[in-house]
């Protein structure tokens, strides 16, 4: 049992904030990458999947649950920082 200790908060690390880390890539990657708007958007979006699958990964590769959801809200600040919250 003592294993399943960490599974809920891994899980809200990895569902919703996997989302918002996700989402932060496709909008900051659809402003910096060059070339036409819809291309840029388009492409944002498709590599937000790979991110959101690696921050899953990472989630739950990590020992320790609060270090994994501390991971992802740090990654998040630093993408929303960066301009990916407008």
């Amino acid at each position: 049992m003592t294993a399943m200790r960490g599974v809920p908060l891994r899980l809200l690390a990895a569902g919703p904030g996997g989302y918002v880390v996700a989402a932060l890539a496709a909008t900051l990657s659809a402003r910096l990458l060059p070339g036409p708007v819809v291309e840029a958007v388009l492409a944002g979006t498709m590599a937000s999947f790979l991110v959101w699958v690696a921050v899953v990964i990472r989630v739950f590769a990590v020992p320790e649950p609060h270090r994994a959801l501390a991971e992802v809200v740090v990654l998040a600040g630093v993408m929303a920082a960066a301009g990916g919250w407008r």
